[in-house]
């Protein structure tokens, strides 16, 4: 019984002094683990609030680069079909003038009160007569000019000669511009200002436009060489300078085709 007592001591010793020996290394680990919760805590504290971040991000100037791609602001605008009924009324009215050989008419949408040459143009709008028959599937392509109320206009056309039921392509072009009446008329070439020919430069050298008219050229040439009737009258016409002639010298020589009295 004593001997039980005396071992039981000495257990409850070496229990103790284990327990006082480990103690010290389960300390560590607990102030380890204290340690790193302080740390953690300090530098939640240190970190800025979400709404706050994203409330930063909205103040803070954005540098960002244009994408070379993006189209520039100058871009030369397209031209559209059709998109203002005056500058079609007033094309109509030019090729009606034309076919019904009334220089007068042409003469008022030019705006020119000067009635000299007016009988030439007269003969030659006669004889151009005789040999046609009128201008079908009239369409304009058109964007604005440089100054407000002007437009530059490319009209295509087929014009039908009398003895072929071949429709021979042409195009023409001009500058349109709103008078002081609030009318629009055509120009003469002669008479724009440097800025405006340039202007009309930079459009004849469009891919647009040298599409346009590489078009018309081409089903103008296979118009003349598949109908010999229309060849002949075609050339007829481009004997005496009338209009057929001034479209002929277009296709060949690639100059400009503009809207010129006796044309």
């Amino acid at each position: 019984m004593k001997q039980r007592r005396n071992r039981q001591s000495h257990y409850d010793s070496l229990k103790e002094e284990d327990i006082r020996r480990f103690g010290k290394f389960l300390i560590l680990p607990v102030v380890v683990i204290l340690l790193m919760i302080i740390i953690l805590v300090v530098d939640r504290a240190k970190q800025p609030h979400p709404q706050e971040t994203a409330s930063a991000e909205e103040t803070a100037p954005i540098e960002t680069e244009a994408p070379a791609d993006m189209p520039d602001e100058t871009q030369e605008e397209a031209f559209l079909v059709g998109g203002t009924p005056e500058v079609q009324a007033l094309i109509n009215q030019y090729f009606t003038a034309k076919q019904n050989a009334d220089p007068e008419a042409i003469y008022q949408m030019f705006g020119w009160t000067d009635l000299t040459g007016i009988e030439d143009l007269r003969r030659q709008l006669q004889y151009d007569a005789r040999y046609t028959e009128g201008y079908r599937n009239i369409t304009c392509y058109t964007r604005p000019g440089l100054s407000e109320g002007s437009y530059l206009t490319y009209v295509t056309y087929d014009l039908k000669f009398k003895d072929s039921l071949t429709l021979a392509p042409g195009i023409l072009w001009n500058y349109i511009v709103m008078g002081e009446d609030g009318n629009y008329y055509l120009t003469d070439a002669s008479s724009l200002d440097e800025a405006v020919q340039s202007y009309i430069r930079e459009a004849e050298a469009s891919d647009e436009i040298t599409l346009l008219k590489t078009q018309i050229y081409a089903n103008l040439r296979q118009a003349l060489e598949n109908d010999p009737s229309l060849a002949e009258s075609y050339s007829i016409i481009e004997r005496q300078g009338g209009s057929a002639g001034a479209l002929q010298e277009e296709t060949t020589a690639q100059n400009e085709v503009t809207i010129q009295i006796g044309q």
